[in-house]
């Protein structure tokens, strides 16, 4: 389960990352891999699905991969608030589909990783 500074700390992080390369809104991809997640509180729902319709520097399109059915529909529901997102099964058709021809060109970056805080 996440926190909501969890998912602060998520988006302060992505916002981060984007800035270094010297990305801006519309410049990148987003890969979401959420295969330990579980159902999140309505709460965290609300902030994710809002970090998903407000951040500053927003991905061109994202894809997540979820295997649970239950926490698939959650995550469609959060990615509800944007055309250009994808809920898949596998990594490998999640990325497929962010590079798939025909899709607006964006430019590639290393991938950066959510560093989950270290219990004390």
């Amino acid at each position: 389960m996440l926190t909501l500074e969890e998912v602060a700390e998520f988006s302060r992080q992505e916002q981060a990352a984007v800035e270094a390369m010297g990305l801006r809104s519309g410049e990148f991809l987003l890969l979401v891999d959420t295969s330990e997640a579980v159902i999140q509180t309505q709460e965290v729902v609300a902030a994710l699905t809002d970090l998903v319709a407000h951040s500053k520097h927003k991905a061109a399109r994202i894809a997540v991969a979820r295997y649970n059915s239950l926490s698939r529909m959650q995550t469609r529901r959060i990615l509800a608030v944007r055309d250009n997102a994808m809920v898949f099964d596998q990594i490998a058709d999640a990325e497929a589909w962010l590079f798939a021809d025909g899709l607006p060109p964006v430019r590639r970056a290393q991938p950066a990783a959510f560093a989950r805080p270290r219990e004390s």
